[in-house]
């Protein structure tokens, strides 16, 4: 029967190695060596440490371009903060205060074909941020607001000792 979590010992001819179970890297590092240097069936090694032919593949890919650090487990997620260019900023701020009813989605094509591939989320945050944002333009049936006032009014305490009689 197939071992489908990594192993916790590394066997050679002069004895053997434990390893934590949670040290995912070094098992990660253990199967790439038994999957490039062993003669044994990739699919017999892949079986042995449950994993699939892509992720192999993708943890070899890793190892070879960043070694052992590459094997380590990494949040997902960006890697850092996305900036905004202050140049992109600028266009986004400029064109709504030029155009108010101008939308965020035509903004960020107007980007794009600048050669700025901005999200519609990320105009509409810079809009945001900056106050620029448009009041919403679903009005509710007419006269609502002002039927809401009145009955608003009429539940109002009255204060005392004035008449309204």
């Amino acid at each position: 029967m197939a071992n489908h979590s990594p192993p916790h010992t590394i066997k050679g001819p002069g004895g053997s190695l434990p390893l934590s179970a949670e040290d995912e890297a070094t098992a990660d590092l253990v199967m790439l060596i038994e999957g490039e240097t062993s003669g044994r069936p990739l699919d017999d090694v892949l079986r042995e440490f449950g994993r699939s032919r892509s992720t192999y593949y993708e943890k070899l890919r890793r190892f070879r371009e960043h070694g052992p650090e590459g094997l380590l487990s990494r949040p997902a997620g960006p890697r850092s903060a996305w900036r905004r260019p202050l140049e992109v900023v600028r266009f986004i701020v400029t064109a709504r205060l030029r155009d108010p009813e101008r939308g965020a989605a035509t903004i960020a094509g107007d980007l794009a074909r600048q050669g700025h591939a901005v999200s519609v989320r990320s105009v509409e945050r810079t809009l945001t941020q900056f106050g620029l944002t448009r009041p919403s333009r679903a009005p509710g049936p007419k006269g609502v607001g002002e039927r809401r006032r009145i009955a608003a009014a009429a539940k109002r305490p009255r204060s005392p000792g004035i008449s309204t009689s």
